[in-house]
């Protein structure tokens, strides 16, 4: 049995628009001041668990996953490329019949490659505790944090029953975990999962924040490699089948034919697929500070809590003269100086080719300019 670690690097980021692209999404982007992208400090902080561990990503951008990871001790084959997107569905699907065929005893552990955290080890120590409840339950665990603040932009998991902790996991062979940091898992709560919720109104985010029975659903999961098979194929045969015929087809080197198959799925997220449905499900309480960088008002608040605010609340980069401002994220990027005079919660991003201005309360609607400019034909902003 070997511990394997996949780690999710799609999608477009569209919320971080103009500084999140199609050939540049938000996990590829410096977004603080280490100047290191999300998927390289993903990687590197979970290489304290398993050397095995594989990128999952679209086939246009796996060539600049492999260049962001260079120089890491990774394997040869470490980008697991999709076809074409399809969601986290089919993609994770994918990725664990490629694990199985190695190793049928696999425990695996999902995690997203652009996430924002600040306590490493907590971390660490909740996305193994998850695997060591898939793996002893020979179910499915997830990771929730505890919310901060009464969020409508991420999806939750309610809890249900008493805490549970687990003895020590034995990590698996192949793995180097300190003991610090199995006795770290060890003392990660696990609860029964009372189902998910999905962006809900602002009252219902107030209460649940209130009622500390939901948590984040951060989409870090775990689970046993043929555990996993059997629940995607309960949840949509025709899909398992898919998935099944197109990894074999990739086994044996026809790529084309792996495609053709591929593209035939629906996109879907491997939450409503596989998790939501799942009748054995274990949900961990992680206690690490826990971002998705989702929107400019969350990137604001997490290099506020770095300590790269100054005085007056002010998140800068570049070239950029603020008179008194507060409150405010300004990153010139463009190569030109940027001013701002008097203004309060206000996110100002500026590019060679765009000029993004926005009250950070209002943040979550820059999707709304990218559906503007893909209405539009404007290809080249995208």
């Amino acid at each position: 049995m070997g511990y394997h670690i996949l780690v999710l690097a799609g999608g477009s980021g569209t919320r971080l628009w103009p500084l999140s692209r199609a050939a540049v999404p938000k996990h590829l982007l410096p977004l603080d001041a280490s100047g290191h992208t999300l998927l390289r400090e993903t990687v590197e902080r979970l290489l304290t668990l398993s050397p095995s561990i594989k990128i999952v990503t679209a086939a246009s951008q796996a060539d600049v996953c492999r260049r962001t990871l260079r120089g890491l001790p990774l394997g040869d084959d470490a980008v697991i490329a999709e076809p074409e997107p399809r969601g986290t569905g089919p993609a994770l699907g994918l990725a664990n019949r490629w694990i199985l065929a190695g190793d049928p005893e696999a425990i695996v552990s999902s995690v997203h490659a652009d996430s924002h955290v600040e306590d490493n080890l907590a971390y660490c120590a909740a996305v193994l505790a998850a695997a060591g409840w898939a793996a002893s339950t020979r179910g499915l665990a997830t990771v929730g944090v505890t919310p901060t603040y009464p969020s409508t932009g991420l999806g939750y998991v309610a809890l249900t029953g008493a805490p549970r902790l687990a003895d020590p996991w034995q990590a698996p062979p192949g793995s180097d975990v300190s003991t610090a940091l199995l006795e770290a898992a060890a003392a990660v709560p696990a609860f029964p999962a009372a189902g998910f919720v999905e962006k809900p109104a602002l009252e219902v985010a107030r209460a649940y924040l209130a009622g500390a029975r939901h948590l984040w659903n951060t989409g870090l999961f775990a689970w046993p490699a043929a555990v996993f098979d059997e629940e995607l194929t309960a949840a949509d045969p025709g899909l398992a089948g898919r998935v099944a015929a197109a990894a074999e087809k990739r086994r044996q080197g026809d790529e084309a034919a792996a495609s053709a198959i591929y593209s035939g799925i629906e996109p879907v997220a491997v939450d409503t697929l596989v998790f939501e449905r799942t009748r054995r499900l274990t949900v961990v309480r992680g206690w690490f500070s826990w971002s998705d960088l989702g929107t400019f008002a969350d990137l604001h608040m997490a290099r506020g809590r770095a300590g790269e605010a100054d005085p007056g609340g002010n998140i800068t980069e570049g070239d950029v003269i603020a008179v008194e401002a507060r409150n405010s994220l300004v990153l010139a990027r463009g190569g030109r100086p940027v001013a701002v005079v008097g203004v309060d919660g206000l996110a100002v991003v500026d590019t060679p080719d765009a000029l993004l201005v926005t009250p950070l309360s209002q943040s979550q609607r820059v999707r709304q300019v990218v559906e503007r400019l893909r209405a539009e034909g404007r290809c080249d902003l995208l």
